[in-house]
């Protein structure tokens, strides 16, 4: 089964020395999405389609994007 996410950010190539802009592709993935996400991922857990080891290391990099995004955006 093709990674929606994956072949979204195939899209946002880099230009030559600099980095990438995911922004786009992710808003847009972000706003195609349907279905709760938690429920989707614990599917593909069940299924063996996904291991823990998968799991754990998207965890990891959704909780370092918050992180980050926190960093940025302004408080409140």
């Amino acid at each position: 089964m093709a990674n929606p996410f994956f072949n979204a950010m195939v899209g946002a190539k880099a230009p030559q020395g600099g980095q990438r802009n995911f922004a786009p592709a992710l808003l847009q993935h972000i706003q195609g999405f349907q279905g709760n996400p938690m429920e989707q991922l614990q599917s593909k857990l069940n299924s063996g389609e996904m291991t823990q080891d998968q799991y754990n290391q998207l965890r990891g990099m959704a909780e370092n994007i918050a992180q980050r995004m926190m960093g940025v955006l302004p408080h409140r």
